[in-house]
């Protein structure tokens, strides 16, 4: 990679963490992990208030639909169980990659905020 390239990507990398890092006084493994997981619980509320905003505005597309089964609130309801699996399994397997080393569960927690950020995104009722 190019100098120039590199210290570019390395300083909008530092201007997106600067812009959102509630971690960055955290210097142990455990302040990390610590910090990380509640970054992940904020994410995860943020994400069960948006899916239930989706659903209620689904519902009211449920009346005109017989089958409960194929309601727009039920499959999203199935949709949803189906991605936290995914969700999961998909960082289980990152975990896995990392398990001998200490930075398992920032890998983990990491790929966890990820993945719900962009399901807070997918989830938004505007789009749907």
């Amino acid at each position: 990679m190019k100098p120039a390239l590199f210290l570019t990507l390395l300083a909008a990398s530092h201007v997106a963490l600067a812009a959102d890092d509630s971690c960055k006084n955290a210097m142990t493994t455990l302040e990390i992990n610590d910090c990380m997981q509640k970054q992940f619980e904020g994410a995860d509320k943020r994400l069960n208030l948006r899916y239930q905003e989706l659903l209620q505005k689904l519902r009211q597309n449920d009346n005109g639909v017989a089958a409960d089964k194929d309601k727009p609130s039920s499959l999203l309801a199935q949709a949803q169980r189906k991605w936290i699996t995914f969700r999961d399994a998909d960082c289980d397997a990152k975990y896995q990659i990392y398990i001998a080393g200490t930075i398992r569960n920032a890998v983990f927690l990491g790929c966890k905020i990820e993945r719900t950020e962009q399901r807070i995104k997918e989830l938004d009722p505007a789009l749907w």
